[in-house]
């Protein structure tokens, strides 16, 4: 495996430094620690903001954190064992 670090242009990955690559040979390329597209605010999104534009915000109940296992395996809630 062959690691060198690069940057995009807008328009080619350039390595950032001299790299000696087969020719005429497929790769595959794996691109680690992208930069994600430009906001007006900062140039970039943030993880979070990413995710958004990518997913859309998940609204879900108030107490999604402490009843994870009721609603990702239909364990019965804590809530309602506490008031039996």
């Amino acid at each position: 495996m062959i690691q060198f670090s690069a940057h995009f242009d807008g328009t080619n990955i350039c390595p950032d430094e001299p790299v000696y690559l087969p020719q005429n040979v497929s790769l595959r390329i794996t691109v680690d620690n992208a930069v994600v597209a430009p906001t007006e605010k900062n140039g970039t999104l943030n993880l979070f903001e990413r995710l958004e534009a990518e997913a859309g915000l998940i609204d879900g109940p108030a107490d999604w954190a402490a009843e994870h296992d009721h609603y990702l395996f239909g364990a019965p809630k804590k809530s309602d064992a506490r008031s039996e």
